[in-house]
């Protein structure tokens, strides 16, 4: 097996006449890392080009540079002491013994040529870093100089023979060669030089020699501890803070030339077998599969990529719906946890041993990369509108138009925008497909979306990239964490059929806000997952069967917050004209002489609320250039609340009615004459006539008076208002009747005046004449919402003794 020697590129100098060669990997590959089993050569019809392996052996070509004997120019500063150079001959001696063991090969040595150059040496530089003093020579290697006053003294720069003499003394460093001498210098003829210099003086003779000897590659040492020569850098040179430093550099590699000729379009591989030993066997490159050429012989045919070329290529993608309530949002783990398919990329040359990331001029790697995309987002009302409720939509938004034309003016709720990356990660061949899982586990998504993902591989020549698509849709609901209210009603005797109405009080309206506000925490206080912050759009109702009204009616949400605040509800009915209007006067000023002029609930405050819990969320689909979103929420998140409150005349107001006090003191009077003692003044008026019987003649025999006069009322409201000098006499009204046959009600105190003598005056007050021995007075008090109260008085006449 053939080989030719390499010099490393990272450690040459910089030179105009430098070129760039393919060197060796700096490490190797164990044989069962290269190729799996189904792509392990097979012997076919030529068993003889196959090794013990099963692989087709490579052939060594006959191409190769620098093979056979080449020299190489080690260039000291003649300042250097003997102890340095001791140490570069150690160094130059173990160089040698590894390029022998590398080389394994008789054709391949290396030859070192010795020289000296000149060099500005300080006398007191001299002492070496044990301490110890060399007067026949000066160096610049040694420990700090002394400290003098007196200025350093400069030996001979020149080379003398002495100091050739010196290099002899070290065996491994070859022939001594005096670059004095042009024909010897002419002669030599090096593919590298590595040097040793000083200071300024012996930098500048290396770098001439290297330029006149027109060699490309060089190699410059600086050895110098202390001393005026010491200072300043120097271009393309290793500056080396330790003589023993030189031991971490190597100069040289080994380049072997290998071929496939036994099999057409292969390529070599190198490898270390399982006792350590260097092997080499043919493989095909990547994109390539093992057949036969035209003659039968072993040939590597270019593979058609297909359809699908990773378990990425799915084209409708990978979709995971969160039916769950998550508390931050984000998700990872979606190979293990969703069971996303995780791309494996294989290569002929690297696999799962490769784990640098940069190797001279290429860089093999696997990179994983996601962006979230974002498609244009339509309302799904509209684009249901477009497409029948009942047919899967098109994946194309042209598809769309093409169904129904209208679509094209469909304006998007959410605008298209460009792909934003959301991870990238750059790892090594052996870091991926050793933990490929955990690396797409790795990968973080924040948000729900549509999501492009990426695995891309790059070998020394080419790359492939596995893509797919992943949308992570939302399919948790907004849910209630507060029970739905459920509405009252004060029929204690009969709770089975309870309605939804109860008497409109004061601690029923507080009762009745506080199911409001419940009905109101049902949505506010409702949760929903983290990813879904801003987004409900929950369908909320709100109708109002108000005051002397029949049916409900839609009104604003905002509405529903002040149905049953007591301030606003005691206003709105003491506000209403038709509160203050007198349900007893009919036309012409008649009395309703029915027994309930006012029809029951007529002053009634009902509330209907519903709310529905909703949210906007997107429908995202892999191979759709557009989205859907819609607002929905699950069926049995739903709350619905109906309150009614009835504010009958007793509620509304209070009235009283009493026998005044002079009608009593004359009813005393009268029954003091009276022998029957079962008599009684509370409710009861007597009279005594002049007429000694009932429809005589012998007397006035009937009383007349207004009933004012006998009875005396008052009236108050059970609600003030919060507004306004409204008074109960503006909300309550009277009629009467005095029972007998055919008597029908009267208007009774409709409005109250005080005339020019200071009087209380009332209109509907007429003196009412009493003829019967016993007359029954009926006085009613109404409002509009109903009866207040009922009252009954009794007049007795008592005749004259005969």
């Amino acid at each position: 097996m053939g080989a030719s020697l390499g010099l490393k590129e990272s450690l040459l100098a910089e030179s105009r006449e430098r070129t760039v060669s393919f060197d060796s990997l700096p490490y190797d590959l164990p044989s069962n890392m290269l190729t799996s089993e189904a792509v392990a050569m097979h012997a076919m019809k030529n068993d003889y080009v196959v090794d013990s392996n099963g692989h087709y052996a490579c052939t060594e070509s006959t191409s190769t540079q620098n093979n056979g004997s080449v020299a190489v120019v080690l260039a000291f500063s003649k300042c250097l002491n003997d102890s340095a150079l001791g140490i570069v001959n150690q160094w130059v001696d173990q160089v040698k013994t590894t390029f022998r063991n590398q080389a394994q090969a008789d054709n391949l040595s290396v030859t070192f040529q010795t020289t000296m150059v000149p060099g500005a040496c300080e006398e007191r530089s001299e002492k070496t870093k044990q301490g110890l003093e060399e007067p026949k020579m000066v160096n610049q290697e040694g420990a700090a100089p002394v400290t003098s006053s007196s200025p350093p003294v400069l030996l001979a720069d020149e080379v003398l023979p002495s100091d050739l003499k010196r290099l002899e003394a070290f065996p491994s460093f070859g022939n001594v060669v005096d670059l004095a001498d042009e024909q010897i210098k002419n002669s030599l003829n090096p593919i590298a030089v590595i040097s040793f210099v000083t200071g300024e003086k012996s930098y500048g003779e290396v770098m001439q020699y290297e330029s006149v000897s027109q060699v490309s590659k060089t190699f410059n040492f600086q050895i110098c501890r202390s001393g005026s020569n010491c200072e300043g850098q120097f271009e393309n040179c290793i500056k080396l803070s330790e003589v023993a430093d030189v031991f971490m550099y190597n100069p040289f590699t080994i380049t072997r030339s290998l071929q496939c000729t036994h099999l057409e379009n292969g390529v070599p591989i190198t490898y270390l077998d399982d006792y350590g030993g260097r092997q080499c066997f043919c493989n095909c490159p990547a994109g390539y599969e093992i057949g036969e050429n035209d003659y039968g012989k072993p040939a590597c045919h270019k593979v058609v990529e297909e359809t699908c070329p990773c378990v990425w290529a799915d084209c409708n993608g990978f979709k995971h719906k969160v039916s769950t309530k998550v508390d931050v949002c984000s998700f990872k783990d979606v190979a293990t946890q969703w069971g996303l398919p995780v791309p494996f990329p294989t290569d002929g040359y690297v696999a799962d041993k490769r784990d640098t990331l940069s190797e001279g001029y290429k860089d093999p790697r696997i990179t994983v990369t996601v962006a979230r995309g974002q498609d244009p987002e339509y309302k799904g009302a509209d684009i249901r509108s477009a497409v029948n409720s009942g047919v899967s939509l098109p994946l194309t938004f042209h598809d769309v138009i093409g169904i129904y034309p209208k679509a094209s003016s469909f304006t998007p709720v959410v605008a298209a925008a460009p792909n934003s990356t959301t991870y990238n990660q750059v790892t090594t061949w052996k870091d991926y497909q050793l933990n490929r899982v955990a690396h797409i586990d790795d990968i973080t998504f924040t948000s729900y979306g549509k999501y492009h993902l990426e695995v891309s591989a790059y070998d020394y020549f080419s790359g492939a990239t596995c893509a797919g698509c992943l949308v992570i849709v939302d399919s948790y609901r907004p849910t209630a964490t507060t029970a739905c209210p459920k509405s009252f009603c004060d029929d204690i005797a009969d709770p089975v059929h309870c309605t939804d109405s109860a008497e409109l009080t004061t601690d029923n309206l507080q009762k009745a806000n506080d199911l409001a506000l419940q009905h109101f925490d049902f949505a506010d206080k409702a949760q929903n997952d983290a990813c879904s912050v801003g987004n409900r759009c929950d369908k909320k109702s709100f109708s109002r069967r108000d005051f002397f009204e029949k049916d409900y009616k839609d009104c604003g949400p905002g509405k529903a917050q002040e149905c049953f605040k007591k301030d606003k509800v005691i206003d709105d009915l003491l506000s209403d004209k038709k509160t203050k209007k007198n349900p007893l006067v009919k036309d012409a000023n008649k009395c309703d002489n029915t027994a309930a002029p006012v029809p029951p609930g007529q002053c009634t405050r009902c509330c209907h609320m519903e709310t529905a819990l909703k949210e906007w969320w997107t429908d995202y689909r892999c191979g759709s250039d557009y989205d859907v979103r819609s607002c929905d929420g699950d069926a049995d998140q739903r709350c619905e609340l109906q309150q009614c409150l009835v504010m009958n005349g007793d509620t509304l107001a209070t009235v009283t009615a009493t026998i005044t006090e002079a009608t009593k003191a004359e009813s005393a009077s009268v029954l003091s004459q009276v022998e029957n003692q079962a008599y009684q003044t509370v409710t009861q008026i007597h009279r005594a006539l002049d007429c000694t019987r009932f429809g005589g003649k012998d007397g006035t025999c009937e009383f007349k008076a207004k009933l004012s006069e006998l009875i005396d009322t008052t009236e108050s409201l059970n609600f003030a208002a919060t507004y306004g000098s409204s008074q109960a006499i503006d909300y309550v009204f009277w009629r009467y009747k005095a029972v007998s046959e055919g008597e029908s009600w009267s208007l009774w105190k409709t409005a109250k005046h005080v005339n020019d003598y200071g009087n209380v005056v009332y209109e509907n007050d007429e003196v009412v004449t009493f003829s019967n021995p016993e007359t029954k007075i009926t006085i009613e008090a109404w409002t509009q919402c109903g009866l207040v109260r009922r009252f009954f008085f009794y007049m007795h006449l008592h005749v004259n003794s005969p």
